[in-house]
């Protein structure tokens, strides 16, 4: 190629016509230049204007690359100085000619390449028309480039032009203005960007400067610059980092969403990330369909890819070759499994390893050392877990928040905003990062077995602090403290099982066990953990306190014979008056009662006379507001009140504090005896002891709703069950099947009867996965007036048979509120023969499973 002179127009001519042809055919320049076979500089220097007229057979490979058919083909050489056509216009039969993309220089979006992005889209746009200077930060590989890409061009109007200018290759910040005019396709000379900002109209022009956070300086001295003199431009930066300008608004990028479970296929079939990895699996894939069937592996793969849209993507390039389960079961070395195929984009980021890396290398020492270190705590983690595990030289402890916050600015790490009032400052490491900093503090010789046994030394210590927690006015503070650390406990747990600590594993566990009931999503780790050590331990009564607590824990995760099991071994074990003898015996009293267990009826007399002779007192109310939810739920409801008012008399007590739960027993009891404004009482005292910012609402809304049903304010117990279903989506409680099956009386009441069956469905279907069996005896009920509802008299006659046979024959009965519904819809039935059955619970579930078939 021949330098172009001053006076040449020609080289300017096919500088404009290439970029217009390359922005018309969606290509970035790197990708023109593959497709060409030239090299980026060339494609760089032919858009600036800085090659008069450009070597035939290099312009025939543009042609090519751009794919121009034949007539445009040659008015591109033309216009290139190889021809006598005099500059056409040159279309690209895909894009409509009147489409305003000659305002578009530099990469444009990728039609498909955003996913579950729309509300981030919708905040800049409003952002970009509000503010001059907006930054996106997030960690490498996030989508920042194309979040910001797509938000430009749907903030762009007709008139507005949009300059993309890609840093990537930029070494130095002196030559941040530099790559801007040439982003701008400037003529050579032009040495300020005076010459191409002055004049802009608000809106008229926007700068997306991408990948800045290794020119930070220059960037945001360039930014100042733009945003204080030129008020038509706005400025639009992509980095790692914030700029630290004060016009600067920062938003952070989040990964995308991934499944909560792998269970629910219409959750995983709507998760952003499930669709983002789906849809680029198609490309290699054309026959790839997410099913009923590879769902869960798909969930996997994408919860374990921390739903990092350039990990999944990487992963689903190979998809080609691999299974969606080679895939998932490789991901242990997943630097080596997506280290390609990717051949565009940013030379940082075509493989996983060196988008981290990128980041990495930037940081200072001691910050790299501490973010090494923090990949053993687990994640999310708190400061004071950092502090006491990972200082040392070079890291001294008040240096740690500063560190932190420098981690968290250059996006490695991320702060943990939800429920932060309950379990404060905490910050999460993503998978793929913790991997990469694992293997930094690994090749450290003997630092990672180090800081995992400080981690265990840390644990043992912070448990034994907990002493006496439950009875202190802050024990709800106090646990959830912990419960924010409960990813470093099971690192700690693991290092002492394989050091075969068991001693020191059971007094972990032994410590931290309140804190694991604070969230159930944690609780399976908790169950864990109590049975290994009760497996390993020498001592059989701390063996039995262990089991007690995965008792208590599988109650929590739903799943009551697992409960009732552990329990009952557990009082093999433990001397029943002991504290922990109570709570064992209290737990297969309250296990039993759902699996309706008459054993366990027999032994609350004898338990609640124990509990009272027990020198602690609140151990002695928690007992007996147990054992009143156990007669409660047999229908015993004046014994369950006398229990319920003795923990309530208690509170006067030091040591004993309020529990919603129990308050909730004393309103279903008042509710059941009929007493509306008492059952009302005592619903509003459980919503003052509940903390404001608990993260399982369900108890006390379907509580509240339920009063308000039976005083007749349908609408306001319609508010109340929305707000608890919406909490049922996120959490497993207690109560949820009472939101489900009050939202059918409501559903039968508004003349909604498929609505209905829904919901009495899901509550029957969830009570039997549970084996909360005693719960079903007030729902099934409810599903003889929905059959009714549907038109199927006789499997709603059939049914209530059942149901009057077993009123007659056996215990418990139904509840008041549950008998109440059954009498208005058996006008015509009469009871079954048969009754009574040898075994209820397995009378119960046939009865339910045949519902199950009959609302099908």
């Amino acid at each position: 190629m021949t330098g172009l002179s001053d006076t040449d127009g020609r080289g300017r001519s096919i500088a404009n016509l290439l970029l217009d042809l390359r922005v018309q055919a969606g290509l970035s320049q790197e990708e023109l230049a593959e497709r060409a076979g030239l090299s980026v500089r060339t494609i760089r220097e032919l858009e600036a204007g800085r090659v008069a007229r450009p070597r035939k057979d290099s312009v025939r490979l543009l042609s090519e690359g751009l794919g121009l058919g034949p007539e445009d083909a040659e008015r591109f050489l033309a216009t290139a100085g190889h021809g006598s056509a005099a500059r056409p216009v040159v279309s690209v039969a895909s894009v409509a000619p009147s489409a305003p993309t000659a305002r578009w220089r530099g990469t444009r979006p990728i039609p498909d390449g955003l996913v579950g992005r729309e509300d981030e889209l919708l905040e800049l746009e409003g952002l970009l028309r509000q503010n001059r200077l907006v930054t996106l930060v997030g960690p490498g590989g996030v989508g920042k480039t194309e979040l910001a890409l797509a938000a430009a061009d749907r903030f762009s109007g007709a008139d507005t032009t949009v300059v993309v200018v890609d840093l990537t290759t930029v070494q130095r910040d002196a030559a941040v203005p530099s790559a801007i005019l040439d982003a701008f396709g400037t003529a050579p000379g032009t040495s300020d960007l005076d010459d191409v900002l002055s004049g802009r109209q608000p809106g008229d022009l926007v700068i997306v400067e991408d990948n800045a956070e290794h020119v930070l300086d220059g960037v945001a001295t360039v930014a100042n610059r733009m945003v204080r003199s030129f008020p038509g431009v706005g400025v639009l930066v992509t980095s790692r980092i914030p700029l630290g300008l004060p016009d600067e608004v920062v938003r952070r990028v989040q990964v995308l969403g991934v499944p909560s479970n792998d269970e629910d296929f219409a959750e995983i079939e709507a998760s952003p990330a499930v669709v983002m990895f789906t849809r680029r699996v198609a490309r290699v894939r054309p026959d790839f369909r997410l099913t009923p069937e590879n769902a869960r592996t798909v969930a996997r793969l994408c919860r374990r890819l921390d739903g990092l849209p350039l990990a999944l993507e990487l992963a689903a390039a190979r998809a080609g070759s691999l299974s969606v389960e080679t895939i998932l079961a490789a991901l242990d070395d997943r630097f080596r499994l997506l280290s390609g195929p990717r051949r565009f984009g940013a030379p940082h980021q075509r493989t996983l390893a060196d988008t981290i890396a990128w980041s990495v290398d930037a940081l200072s020492d001691p910050a790299r050392q501490l973010l090494y270190r923090a990949s053993v705590l687990g994640s999310p983690f708190t400061l004071d877990a950092v502090v006491g595990v990972c200082t040392g030289s070079p890291i001294e402890a008040a240096d740690v928040p500063m560190l932190l916050a420098e981690l968290v600015d250059k996006s490695l790490l991320q702060p943990v905003h939800e429920f932060e009032q309950l379990y404060g400052a905490r910050y999460k490491m993503l998978e793929t990062i913790r991997e990469h900093a694992y293997a930094g503090l690994s090749s450290q010789g003997d630092d990672l077995t180090e800081f995992q046994d400080r981690a265990v030394e840390w644990c043992t210590t912070y448990v034994a602090g907990l002493e006496g927690a439950w009875s202190s006015p802050d024990r709800d503070r106090r646990y959830r403290a912990a419960n924010a650390n409960s990813a470093l406990f099971e690192v700690a747990l693991e290092r002492a099982a394989v050091l075969a600590q068991w001693d020191v594993a059971a007094r972990i566990v032994l410590g931290f066990r309140i804190a694991w009931q604070y969230q159930a999503s944690v609780a399976e780790s908790g169950i864990r953990w109590a049975t290994v050590c009760a497996d390993n331990v020498n001592d059989k009564e701390v063996a039995g306190m262990l089991r007690a607590i995965a008792g208590r824990l599988s109650n929590l995760t739903g799943d009551v014979h697992e409960a009732r099991r552990h329990y009952g071994e557990a009082r093999q074990l433990i001397p029943g008056e002991t504290e922990m003898g109570l709570v064992a015996r209290g737990g297969w009293v309250s296990s039993g009662s759902h699996l309706l267990d008459t054993q366990s009826l027999a032994e609350i007399p004898a338990l609640v006379q124990d509990a009272r002779k027990h020198g602690d007192v609140q151990r002695s109310a928690t007992v007996q507001a147990i054992c009143g939810l156990a007669l409660l739920r047999w229908g015993r409801l004046p014994e369950a009140k006398e229990l319920l008012l003795a923990w309530e008399a208690a509170l006067v007590n030091p040591g004993v504090y309020p529990d919603e739960i129990a308050y909730m027993a004393l309103s279903r009891v008042e509710l059941e005896l009929g007493n509306v404004s008492e059952a009302r009482r005592w619903a509003e005292l459980a919503r003052e002891v509940q903390a404001s910012d608990d993260p399982e609402r369900t108890k006390v809304a379907g509580c509240l709703a339920m009063v308000e049903f039976h005083d007749g304010r349908y609408d306001e117990a319609r508010r109340l069950l929305d707000e608890a279903e919406a909490d049922i989506r996120g959490h497993r409680g207690y109560f949820d099947y009472l939101v489900m099956l009050y939202r059918s009386r409501l559903a039968r009441a508004a003349g909604e009867p498929e609505q209905a069956r829904i919901c009495i469905r899901d509550a029957v279907s969830r009570l039997l996965a549970e084996g909360r069996v005693v719960y079903l005896l007030q729902v099934l009920p409810e599903a003889v007036a929905v059959l009714h509802a549907l038109g199927k008299s006789d499997a709603g006659d059939a049914l209530c048979g059942q149901l009057l046979a077993w009123q007659r024959t056996m215990d418990p009965p139904m509840l008041p509120t549950a008998w109440a519904v059954l009498q208005e819809s058996c006008e015509r039935a009469s009871a079954a023969a048969g009754w009574p059955e040898p075994d209820p619970a397995a009378a119960v579930q046939r009865l339910a499973a045949d519902v199950l078939t009959s609302l099908s």
